[in-house]
C-alpha cells in the first residue's frame, strides 16, 4: 500500500500503475472534450486562482465582500481576456481593442451571474467562508462565460458582403 510519507516508495509497480491509470484519464478526457473547451478551463481555473487571491486580499484590506468581490472579479476578468487571447481562441482578426469591448460585454453578463450567485450564498450561508461562495458564483458561470467567449467574442470576423 502507498504510504504519502514514504517518497521511496514513488516507484513501486503501484504507483506507476496508478500513474498509468491517470494517463488514460487524460486521454480518454481529451477525445471526449474538444481542445478548446480543455483550454478554456485551464485558464478559468488560473483565473479562478486569480480571484481567490484577490479576494482574499481584498477581504484583509477590510473591504466590505460587496466590494471586494466585484474588485477580484474585475481583475481576474482581466487576466482571463489575456490568457484566452493567447491560448484559447484563433485570431478573430480584430483589433485588440474591439476584443476587449466584446469580451467583456459578455463576462459582464457572465460575471453577473457570478456576483448574483456569490453574494446569494453569501446571505443564505453566511457561516460560510467567502471563497466557498466565490467558487460556487464562478462555476455557474462557466457555461454561459464559454458559450459566449466562443460564440460571439473569438468568432471568426466575416468579411464584408461582396454582392
Amino acid at each position: 500500500m502507498w504510504d504519502p510519507k514514504r517518497v521511496d516508495m514513488v516507484h513501486t509497480p503501484s504507483a506507476t500503475g496508478q500513474a498509468r491509470g491517470w494517463r488514460s484519464l487524460l486521454q480518454r478526457v481529451r477525445r471526449l472534450a474538444p481542445t478548446r473547451l480543455i483550454r478554456f478551463l485551464c485558464v478559468g481555473m488560473a483565473g479562478l486562482a486569480v480571484d481567490q487571491a484577490s479576494l482574499a486580499i481584498f477581504d484583509q484590506a477590510g473591504l466590505p465582500f460587496y466590494i471586494a468581490r466585484a474588485a477580484a472579479i474585475a481583475v481576474a476578468t482581466g487576466v482571463t481576456w489575456q490568457l484566452n487571447r493567447r491560448f484559447t481562441f484563433a485570431n478573430t482578426g480584430r483589433a485588440a481593442h474591439h476584443e476587449a469591448a466584446r469580451y467583456f460585454a459578455v463576462a459582464a453578463l457572465a460575471q453577473s451571474v457570478n456576483y448574483g450567485v456569490s453574494l446569494l450564498v453569501n446571505v443564505k450561508a453566511p457561516q460560510w467562508p467567502h471563497a466557498l461562495a466565490a467558487l460556487i458564483g464562478a462555476v455557474a458561470a462557466t457555461a454561459f462565460s464559454y458559450s459566449g467567449q466562443r460564440y460571439f467574442t473569438f468568432s471568426s470576423k466575416t468579411p464584408p458582403d461582396a454582392t
